[in-house]
């Protein structure tokens, strides 16, 4: 069950629940999964509270789906006859779950927070919220009247904003035109320079475009470092790519015009992908080594090319030291505490018989998979045992880290699994790191209690469903796309400028493959580029690479193709000009966002920032589309075909223009 314990204001979110969920005692352990953390374990455990599990959460108001993890078995609250069948495309998940309705009954809310009051760019931005069909009109009174404009909606709510120049500080409160009389509310002040310390992204974030590169996949620089007694499989091998490698493509990767790198784990490890790290001191020697790293860093710094690291801190490799003293001392080990032990010992002696065979690693997996093992692990698989986030070591040990490689260069980090980490780990590594690092959160769904003060972004996933939902299953309509749009804009505030934005990465199909047709492509590119956050590349998206025949999440890892015949020359031109294009232009960086028309499958929307007027049109319907047009303009941009004589746009094709 869930229970309400009241509600307070929080200075990132507004208004929040402070909710207890509780279940029965079963099992030896419990986790409480949802939407807030993509319903991983790991990051909200229950603790015993009598005969049952519980823990508190603090929820912004709002619908929220939950469920529970009992002994990595999911359970449903019973006690709770609210259900639904909850689904997201963009982490492939689909489960009947809870539904938790949090909701201070109040008809109408502000609070100057950060998701509600903020200035960014050359403008302010008041937000308010009303229960859905009781407010027809709301005004902004402070040294004029402004009539806020209905910017979404949610199940519950309706939300209001008021864009307003750029203010160091303003007193103001609002008129509410209900349908029978009008109301005055609140009496608000806010001194937005205070406020800037709640806000404070690293300045260079915003003027980036990244590069996401997996090592082994990109080039291979020195073929003698190429790995040996790893983890391999008939399907899923090594195929030597390396730091010396990417050295090496310098040139191609400045020319593109990215200037911003993420590379997923390049630390110690068994697999290709690097997620089972051995050792975090140290860059994997089929990597090149931590010589290869600095000579990398110091390349990097001459061109102006920042860079972020993927840290892997929810699990460690069961071939870590650490777990490998745990493994061998078991109670008596002083890793113990490290990881999220259930019983000793944590493997049958099977499992070392298995593991030290002989057998081809596709069989040996199969057995070992097929064992019973007593420590919590990464998606119940063996190789990555769970790390236990309540401990004072384990804490120190991922901070120190963390500190270690931004000593050496690192820009900021991408850190891995963060939803199945305690928000408040975050919250208190932030704290000791400095001011200019670039943190970015795994959370694949939605982030409002993980931004702020724990990651300046997320990966934006929430963006990357409405993304799917619109350009490939063609689910939602323009209307629907832009208030999913305009309901992430409400809840993130400003952190949506910092947002880690993409059509694909690692873990997902690429973005090609999944609508088969260029022209779509180029129409989701052109959004990418142009809408609020820090747009990324994965690497070959540039050169049309789509998928292979392979299993899930290995369909989209294939080599990096460096055969030039084979690239899509148009797909790399229309790249490095909308690259081109986001790095010069402040407006698609920090501008703000109007939409101007969302209808009938055609997108189009403005970037304001002081005199810089963009407006982005995307057509992606089978018809062509009329467009209104200023006066005077001038094409920035053109992607497919566009009639300037009747100014119409035709099918899935799109244009970028600046109000001269």
């Amino acid at each position: 069950m869930y229970k309400i314990f009241g509600f307070k204001d929080n200075d990132y979110l507004g208004k929040v629940g402070i909710t207890e969920f509780s279940i029965p005692k079963s099992g030896s352990y419990a986790y409480l999964l949802g939407n807030f953390n993509a319903f991983n374990e790991g990051s909200f455990r229950m603790r015993e509270k009598g005969d049952r599990w519980y823990i508190k959460v603090e929820l912004p108001e709002g619908i929220w789906y939950y469920t529970f993890s009992v002994d990595g078995n999911l359970i449903l609250d019973f006690e709770n006859n609210e259900k639904t069948v909850y689904r997201r495309l963009s982490y492939k998940f689909e489960k009947t779950v809870n539904v938790a309705k949090i909701f201070s009954g109040e008809k109408f809310y502000h609070y100057p927070s950060l998701v509600y009051a903020y200035s960014l760019g050359d403008s302010t931005y008041i937000r308010f919220r009303a229960m859905k069909g009781v407010a027809k009109r709301v005004f902004l009174i402070s040294d004029q009247k402004y009539e806020m404009r209905k910017k979404a909606q949610d199940e519950l709510f309706e939300y209001f904003e008021a864009v307003l120049p750029r203010k160091e500080g303003l007193e103001y409160y609002f008129e509410i035109h209900e349908a029978d009389e009008i109301i005055d509310y609140g009496d608000f002040k806010v001194d937005f320079n205070e406020q800037k310390e709640r806000f404070k992204p690293p300045a260079w974030v915003f003027e980036r475009v990244f590069y996401q590169i997996m090592p082994d996949r990109f080039a291979n620089g020195n073929p003698e470092n190429d790995p040996h007694n790893c983890i391999e499989f008939k399907t899923i091998t090594h195929h030597g790519g390396d730091l010396e490698g990417i050295i090496e493509k310098l040139d191609y990767i400045e020319e593109l015009g990215v200037n911003a790198l993420y590379l997923t784990p390049i630390f110690e490890s068994m697999t290709y992908h690097g997620y089972d790290i051995v050792d975090y001191y140290h860059v994997a020697r089929k990597f090149g080594g931590d010589e290869a790293f600095e000579k990398l860093m110091q390349k990097l710094k001459k061109r102006d090319i920042k860079l972020i690291l993927d840290g892997v801190f929810h699990h460690t490799s069961f071939f870590h030291p650490y777990f490998q003293d745990v493994v061998k001392n078991g109670k008596n080990s002083k890793y113990k505490d490290f990881y999220r032990i259930i019983s000793f010992p944590v493997v049958p002696e099977e499992f070392f018989e298995i593991l030290n065979s002989k057998l081809p690693w596709d069989e040996k997996y199969r057995r070992l998979k097929s064992l019973k093992w007593n420590y919590e692990s990464f998606y119940s698989v063996w190789l990555m045992p769970r790390l236990n986030h309540d401990s004072k070591g384990v804490r120190e040990f991922i901070r120190n880290i963390m500190e270690y490689w931004i000593k050496k260069g690192a820009d900021g980090w991408r850190l891995d699994v963060a939803h199945g980490v305690p928000p408040e780990v975050w919250e208190e590594i932030r704290e000791k790191l400095p001011s200019n690092v670039y943190l970015v959160g795994e959370v694949m769904d939605d982030a409002r209690l993980w931004i702020f003060n724990k990651f300046h972004g997320t990966m934006n996933y929430p963006l990357y469903e409405a993304i799917l939902r619109f350009f490939v299953t063609r689910e939602i309509n323009a209307e629907q796309f832009l208030n999913w749009l305009e309901l992430l804009s409400f809840y993130y505030g400003p952190a949506e400028y910092v947002m880690y934005n993409f059509l694909d990465n690692h873990d997902v199909d690429r973005m090609l493959s999944l609508l088969g047709d260029k022209r779509k492509y180029l129409c989701a590119l052109v959004f990418l580029f142009t809408y609020k956050g820090v747009p990324s590349i994965y690497y070959g998206n540039e050169i049309g690479m789509k998928n292979i025949e392979a299993p899930f999440m290995e369909r989209s890892r294939a080599p990096m193709e460096w055969n030039k015949k084979k690239w899509d020359k148009e797909i790399l031109k229309t790249t490095k000009e909308l690259i081109k294009l986001r790095r010069r232009s402040k407006a698609l960086q920090k501008g703000i966002f109007k939409p101007v028309k969302f209808k009938d499958k055609l997108l189009v929307y403005k970037r304001v920032l002081n005199n810089e007027n963009i407006l982005v049109a995307i057509n992606y319907s089978k018809k062509e589309k009329h467009l209104d047009l200023p006066p005077s303009f001038e094409i920035l941009f053109q992607s497919g075909s566009f009639d300037r004589v009747n100014i119409r746009l035709k099918p899935f094709s799109s244009i970028i223009a600046k109000k001269l």
